[in-house]
């Protein structure tokens, strides 16, 4: 459920632990007391390569390099036991004839994008794809829940009746400043970022921001609208009141004075050339395409966990890739001369290094964001017809008395409505998420008893669903979702300037906190981190944040330019570089 389409949803992060990069030159000092590899320093292309994470981005990041250098060695570093991140399902027997049901604890869908796709059809999982159709329950209906009822969402142009409805039960109080919006003065020159709630109360009503778009941003980032940065999730927005004086002036304006005969948009030039690059290389199944273009989003019968472990062992299958899990990353830091990169690794107690040519990160760094913790609770009843409405699910906006929603619940997804094909068993599956800003500050989170009882506490306030669950799990994933927050876009251009000071190079980012937070935006970072280092690309001076430090303006192009256009079929679907907006409610 999401306002817009191209920002991201929840639940990917990397799970391996590590000091802040900005911390780690302390490395040097211990290289001595520790076994070392030598770099390669003239071969075209590197002999050694670590990644530094498994979690999607990592697991990526690999397989797209091993096949751009087939000859090097790459090791993946990974802390946890097991690779794929917050990337998490599990199928339980609830039946005595044998009868499962799938839970996704992390993300559970994904939508069209270009690397994304492409991977898939690599991996040889296309007869593994399930799709939700856009005609369909989970794809027409999507639900706010406002004041104390679920509210449908207009799909597509509104009709008369749908606004009346909306509007009756206040949750489209302050809409008309959508109206007078390109009558507001516009922001002044010095103001160079503020949050989403800011931006919006300023430009039409603080009632729109907090009753709606508040719900938006819970069930892609978990976030508050009062933290996260306008200048990076309103983008188009931002820059359309930048150069026009008004949003939504700026963007029928722009549309009259253009030549083109399809509809314009802003983009920034650094997102146009990876929407071409991608058509020009990745070449998708006309079928593929075709189904994904009539699908709201997909997954695959045995969850997204499936994905990973196919990645996996593709990955492994190239020859050149070893992983090592339960494997943290201690510190890291330029070798001598900048000719490689020093990795620590293993337990404090007894770490070792190794140097390597290249290295590819996927470690957090806390100057660059904060992160939200969120708790996803899975609920399975056998009773098949305990939803209310058929959809994908509702969010919760944070305008909502405490009363309502005592237990801090960002949202619910109706699982067994919104994703068919993935259970043999019938019932209704819900999953409720928890926590997220709200939860900034805690030091201890609820248990999974509380959290479980927490959980069913939401769902018969709101659903009046007054059954308890057959099955029940709940998972705390701490510390998952990166916050885009005020002044990003300049702490990340500094962080990237740093980085290639330090690192001369040798040393590349990659993942939800640089990319964007949802599964496909992992994919097409990795994607372009790898297609960068091709040749004797490794050796230049990228951190793999090049669209951080890219100041150019952006420029008008038609919305045809940012999908992507199968060749032989003519057939359209959004690119990596505009897929934001998958793994969430």
């Amino acid at each position: 459920m999401r306002l817009k389409s191209h920002h991201v949803a929840p639940l990917l992060a990397s799970s391996v632990k590590s000091r802040p990069l900005r911390a780690l030159p302390w490395l040097l000092q211990h290289r001595n007391a520790s076994t070392s590899t030598a770099p390669s320093t003239s071969t075209a292309s590197p002999e050694r390569i670590a990644v530094l994470g498994g979690g999607i981005a990592g697991l990526s990041s690999a397989y797209f390099l091993s096949k751009e250098f087939p000859n090097a060695k790459i090791v993946l570093f990974e802390a946890g036991k097991r690779t794929g991140g917050w990337l998490s399902s599990k199928r339980v027997q609830v039946g005595q004839g044998g009868e499962t049901v799938l839970f996704e604890s992390g993300p559970r869908t994904l939508r069209n994008a270009t690397a994304t796709a492409g991977l898939i059809q690599e991996l040889g999982l296309v007869d593994q794809v399930i799709y939700t159709k856009r005609s369909e329950p989970g794809a027409q209906n999507r639900f706010l829940y406002y004041p104390d009822q679920l509210n449908r969402l207009p799909t597509g142009r509104p009709s008369l009746a749908d606004l009346l409805s909306l509007w009756r039960t206040g949750m489209l109080a302050g809409v008309f400043g959508i109206i007078t919006e390109p009558l507001q003065t516009q922001r002044p020159k010095s103001l160079t970022d503020e949050t989403i709630g800011s931006f919006l109360t300023r430009r039409i009503d603080q009632r729109i921001a907090d009753n709606i778009v508040s719900a938006g941003i819970h069930g892609i980032y978990a976030g508050d609208i009062w933290q996260l940065s306008a200048k990076t999730l309103l983008g188009l927005a931002w820059q359309l009141e930048g150069r026009y004086g008004s949003a939504l002036g700026g963007y029928v304006w722009m549309q009259g004075e253009s030549p083109r005969p399809e509809d314009v948009t802003l983009v920034h030039p650094f997102d146009l050339e990876v929407s071409k690059a991608m058509n020009e290389e990745i070449d998708i199944d006309a079928d593929f395409m075709r189904n994904l273009g009539e699908a709201s989003m997909f997954s695959f019968r045995n969850g997204l966990q499936s994905f990973v472990y196919a990645l996996q062992e593709a990955t492994e299958a190239n020859g050149n890739v070893q992983i090592r899990t339960e494997t943290p990353i201690q510190s890291l830091a330029a070798a001598e001369g900048k000719q490689g990169i020093d990795i620590i690794h293993g337990p404090e107690a007894s770490s070792s290094t190794e140097t390597f040519d290249l290295a590819i990160s996927t470690l957090r760094d806390d100057v660059v964001t904060p992160y939200v913790t969120v708790m996803t609770v899975n609920l399975y009843y056998t009773n098949p017809n305990l939803l209310p409405v058929q959809g994908f699910g509702y969010l919760i906006p944070r305008s909502i008395p405490f009363e309502q929603n005592p237990e801090r619940a960002l949202g619910v997804i109706f699982d067994s409505s919104a994703i068919k094909g993935q259970d043999t068993a019938s019932g209704t599956k819900l999953t409720v998420m928890l926590g997220g800003h709200w939860w900034d500050g805690w030091d201890e989170y609820p248990s999974e008893a509380e959290a479980i009882e927490m959980a069913q506490s939401v769902v018969r306030r709101h659903l009046r669903i007054t059954e308890e669950a057959k099955v029940s799990f709940a998972n705390l994933a701490k510390d998952c979702i990166p916050q885009y927050t005020v002044g990003y876009s300049d702490r990340l251009r500094t962080f990237a300037e740093n980085l290639v000071r330090e690192f001369d190079g040798r040393l590349r980012v990659v993942g939800a906190q640089f990319n964007g937070v949802g599964v496909n935006d992992c994919i097409a970072g990795a994607w372009h981190v790898a297609r960068g280092c091709r040749g004797n690309g490794w050796k230049g001076k990228s951190c793999g944040l090049e669209r951080a430090m890219d100041t150019r303006e952006w420029v008008v192009a038609g919305r045809s330019e940012m999908r992507y256009m199968n060749r032989m079929a003519g057939l359209g679907t959004q690119t990596g570089a505009d897929s934001r907006g998958d793994g969430g409610v």
